[in-house]
This record gives structure tokens, sequence and C-alpha cells, in this order.
């Protein structure tokens, strides 16, 4: 059934583009590494032309649109590429459609990375990836108008009620998006999936509609009705006001700091919500190697050798910012950066997100009980129930 929904997939993907746009594909004399465009794929030509100096086999390194639509495509009929860099949620799925080949890390490379990426690269009981870096969302204050982070979401009562006498606000985020509003549902015992004993997530159950994800979402209707939260407007156009200096806080990832460089800001961990700390999802970029590669071991080399060593992640970081590493000995170096520090510590007291097609239905259903309760439309328990069910629904 899953090679039959691969091929449909296959078959509609292959509308929209040729094989032989990606011509360099996998052959035996060279490496094809696939990454999304706006992630360090200059720096890691830089590591591929030591790699081929070394070695003699060169590295192509491409960033084609709509990766994830391509690799399914092109992984599926054996001309995609060796390795292929994304974010680890979406590996479940490639594991059911056979796309990633399982790797058996030695005692020294567990040992290298961090454990929560290392968790992150499991799909039941098996490894299917290489750690790259750590993503974890946090809040992040503008020290001018914020001196202090809220060390508890209530104190955003407040300190609003004070900035408001300056015509300005304490805190946005985008509230209607359940990747950026978790940290506050799951602060008192809400979440998405649970592992069961065998280490693979119960599907049967989520904790959505947990009592304490319900208390999460009460407190955010509470700060709009009482208009402590402006109303909901695309993203951009919310962050524009924490960037002209308009909002004390607002709730993002390492990805915004470019956009705050005007800014004297800190990045600090999840305030605690009726006295327990708030939990972000957390990601995690990992190198893959395709299934469909006659390389594999040579891709192992350039990644365990080259890529995923300190000098191979500055490489990476001078181009484009890494944020927090899975390297343990490269972390180390970037962890002056106290943003960096806060990074990881969210991400050590955070909830690694579920890597399996199950999520799709979280996320959706999610997101429209946000809207329906910050909205007014329904209560946040009903809203929360309703969600429930369409997550469980089979």
């Amino acid at each position: 059934m899953k090679k039959a929904l691969l091929s449909v997939m296959v078959a509609a993907v292959a509308l929209g583009g040729s094989s032989a746009a990606f011509a360099s594909g996998i052959e035996g004399t060279h490496l094809t590494v696939w990454v999304n465009g706006d992630k360090s794929y200059k720096g890691i030509e830089q590591v591929g032309e030591k790699f081929e100096k070394d070695t003699g086999i060169k590295v192509i390194v491409e960033h084609p649109e709509q990766p994830v639509v391509k690799f399914l495509q092109h992984a599926a009929s054996g001309n995609g590429p060796d390795l292929f860099m994304w974010a680890h949620d979406r590996f479940g799925e490639w594991v059911e459609f056979g796309l990633l080949t399982p790797i058996e890390p030695t005692p020294e490379e567990l040992e290298r990375f961090q454990p929560v990426a290392w968790d992150a690269m499991k799909v039941k009981d098996k490894y299917y990836g290489f750690p790259v870096s750590i993503e974890a969302i946090a809040l992040i204050c503008n020290k001018d108008l914020v001196p202090e982070a809220p060390k508890t979401f209530e104190e955003f009562f407040e300190l609003d009620n004070e900035l408001q006498k300056s015509g300005k606000h304490a805190l946005v985020w985008d509230f209607n998006d359940g990747y950026f509003t978790y940290p506050i549902l799951s602060a008192n015992g809400g979440y998405s999936f649970k592992k069961n004993e065998n280490g693979e997530y119960d599907v049967t159950t989520t904790g959505i509609n947990d009592p304490g994800a319900v208390k999460g979402l009460e407190y955010i209707v509470k700060l709009i009705r009482e208009d402590h939260l402006q109303k909901w407007q695309e993203f951009p156009k919310m962050e524009k006001k924490f960037i002209d200096g308009d909002v004390g806080c607002v709730i993002n990832g390492a990805w915004g700091w470019e956009r705050y460089s005007k800014l004297n800001y800190s990045v600090n961990p999840f305030p605690t919500l009726d006295g327990k700390q708030g939990r972000p999802f957390v990601g995690v970029l990992g190198m893959t190697i395709n299934s469909a590669s006659p390389n594999k071991e040579m891709a192992r080399k350039f990644l365990v050798d080259y890529l995923l060593t300190d000098e191979g992640l500055q490489k990476m970081d001078n181009d484009r910012p890494l944020g927090a590493v899975a390297l343990k000995s490269y972390q180390a170096k970037l962890e002056k950066d106290p943003r960096i520090a806060v990074t990881m510590y969210n991400a050590e007291h955070g909830d690694i997100m579920p890597n399996i097609p199950e999520m799709n239905r979280f996320w959706s259903s999610l997101q429209t009980a946000l809207k329906n309760a910050t909205t007014g439309r329904q209560s946040a328990k009903k809203a929360l129930k309703i969600a429930e069910e369409r997550v469980l629904k089979k």
C-alpha cells in the first residue's frame, strides 16, 4: 500500500519537472547533496572542495525549488541525491516509503553528538540520519522596553498595562500557529503524541485536549479579550511591530535574529504558566543518506570525517548561522554566545517533534482550534475537544 501511494505521489509531482534538471544525480564518481535554499549550501561546497582534494570524489551541492517534492520524485526513481539535509519531522514518512538508509552509529559517534539530536534521528528502533543543528524557539525581548524578561506568563498582563501607557504592547507572536503556541499549551501537560514502552509513538491517544492544553489556550484567549494581544495578522506584519520597537517581546526562533540586528535584544527561556515552564517543540536538521545511493560508504565518510567536524560546521556557520549545533565540541565554542546557549537550553527542556505522518493531522486540527478559540467562535475547551476527535479519527 505504501509503495502504491508513493507511486501515485511520484507520478503527480513528475508533471512538474524532469529528472534531467538534476543531471548530476547519483553516480559513482561524485556525491550529490541537496539542501534547502535558506541553508548553508556554500559552506557545504567549501567542505566538499577539501573532500575532493583528499579523495578525488567531487561533491555537488544543489538547492532545488520544492526540495521535498523533488526528493520524493527523484529518490523513488533512483535519480535523487546521495545526501539530503532536512528537518527530522519528515523522516518517519520517508522511512515508510523506503527512501532512507538506516545507519548504525559507533559508540564514539553517539558520544560526539547531543543526545537530544540523536533522539530526533530515530524512527522506531533505528537511526536514519546524522544530526547537524538543533532548533527551538524562544522568548525574545527588546531590552530597551523589557530590561528583564518575564519569568512567568502571568506577568505579561501587568507588563502590557505598563507599556500601553506609552502606546506599546508587551508581547506578539503567531498565536494561531501551533508550533509557536505549543510552549503555552505544553507547560501544564499538553502534548502531541507520546512514545510507548516499545519506543514507538502511540497514535491512539493525543494530549491536544489535555487539561493543561486547555488551560494554556484559555490564557491566550484571556490576553486577547483583555486587549493584551492585538488582533491576529500575517506574522510579518505582527513581527514588524517588534522590529519597530512597538512591542516588547516576540516568540520566534534563531532565523529571526538577523532581522532584529538593530535592536538591543535578549533570547530567553520560556516563562512558566501556573508555575510550570513552557516546553517548545524541538526540531533537528539532519543529513540523510538516500537508500538508492550507490555511494553510501563515501557519503558517510564525507559526513563523519569532513562536514560534521568543528572545521566543517564552522564553514557552514560562516555561510549561514546554524544556531545551536548537535556536535558537542563545536557547540561548546558557540555557547559563548548567550543566544545559542539559551537555544540549546530550550531544546534540552523541550519536546522532540514527532517524526510520524500523523503529525499532519495534528497540525491542521490544532490550527483550526486555535483560530476558533482566539476569534471567539468556540471556547478553548470545545475547540480542543473537536481537535482531539479530528486527530484520532480513523
